[in-house]
């Protein structure tokens, strides 16, 4: 964070005048929106340095899912894991900021492709992997990792992002018991409705389900005479029945298999994938695993942190619906095309020559 802004005035007000003082649009197109509000490329005005920031209408909207996905994300700081900034408060919205990811989602580049080669995805899948073990360290479980939640930085060589942490359980929240999530992605056990499950088995189901979608272009427990059919679906996932193809290497499909196994604690862990020889090959020195993991926050990067009594103070005034007029930045429910991708089955046809 290269400069700290705070929210309270002298006389402890949140100042729902900061976001307006401290932020400006980079232009008026939107990064994305769906039913949780839209999301906006932003400029902080004093450093020229350029923001993803959601917007999240007051009122009935900020629940403490809301409340979860910001706490777990505050202190998260891993080159595979989009960085939080901050959140405000403006007259109409609550206003979470985070690091700009130019890319675009990881989805759009398997659209475009049609399905990627095995360097291509080992290589996003090492970034997947090392982001997720980083999630797991510090106690949180993503429980949504899908294409759609994971971001390309085009900044230098292509880097990979996890993003979105609202459906995130922490280290002092309740064991996982909802079925939450995108269908395609669900593991097993949460489908059977095992109470509570372990969220991190299931984020390791789920990287298996992405690694399968950028290889073969579909989902992997799709039926294949009906591909729309949730219930079918989720009927194949509860039986494990898939078909890898046998164009695939011999090493990839083992890794496959040993990730998509119904029972969690036969499935492969984060550290069994990441020593298994398909996903060692091509493996950068740069990509931490294991001991190379960076630890949690702390000396310097915690005093740059918004403190949790801030963010716990900014959501509940939130959660009062806003008594102004919309002003520049109360965007209409209107807008919302609701476009966040939560079906997970979307297509996956086209074909486009990106090679990473």
């Amino acid at each position: 964070m290269t400069s700290t802004s705070y929210n309270t005035n002298t006389n402890n007000k949140i100042n729902e005048n900061l976001h307006d003082s401290t932020y400006e649009p980079v232009n008026d197109k939107l990064l994305g929106s769906g039913s949780y509000g839209l999301t906006k490329l932003m400029r902080e005005k004093s450093t020229g340095k350029q923001y993803a920031i959601k917007y999240i209408e007051r009122g009935d909207k900020i629940t403490e899912h809301v409340r979860r996905e910001i706490v777990n994300h505050r202190n998260l700081n891993h080159p595979n894991v989009v960085k939080f900034r901050q959140c405000l408060l403006t007259p109409t919205h609550l206003a979470v900021a985070m690091e700009a990811v130019g890319g675009g989602e990881l989805f759009s580049y398997v659209q475009q492709q049609g399905k990627f080669n095995e360097s291509q995805a080992r290589y996003f899948f090492q970034h997947l992997i090392s982001g997720v073990e980083y999630l797991h360290n510090m106690r949180i479980s993503h429980r949504d990792l899908k294409l759609e939640n994971t971001l390309v930085d085009l900044n230098e060589t292509p880097t990979l992002k996890i993003c979105d942490f609202g459906f995130s359980k922490g280290g002092f929240d309740s064991q996982p018991k909802t079925q939450i999530g995108t269908p395609a992605y669900i593991a097993p056990e949460v489908y059977a409705g095992v109470q509570p499950y372990d969220g991190q088995a299931s984020d390791v189901w789920a990287c298996g389900v992405l690694l399968y979608v950028t290889l073969v272009g579909r989902y992997p427990f799709q039926d294949p005479k009906d591909p729309g059919s949730s219930h079918k679906m989720m009927q194949r996932v509860l039986s494990g029945t898939t078909e890898i193809p046998s164009s695939l290497s011999e090493e990839c499909k083992d890794l496959m298999g040993k990730i998509f196994v119904t029972d969690p604690k036969k499935r492969a862990s984060i550290e069994d994938i990441y020593m298994h020889p398909w996903f060692r090959h091509d493996l950068s020195p740069n990509v931490p695993l294991g001991n190379t993991q960076p630890g949690p926050a702390d000396g310097d990067m915690l005093k740059e942190l918004q403190s949790l009594e801030e963010i716990n103070a900014i959501v509940d005034a939130a959660k009062v619906a806003p008594k102004k007029p919309k002003g520049s930045w109360g965007y209409d429910d209107d807008d919302d095309d609701d476009c966040d991708h939560m079906g997970g089955s979307g297509d996956l046809g086209g074909s486009l020559d990106v090679d990473y």
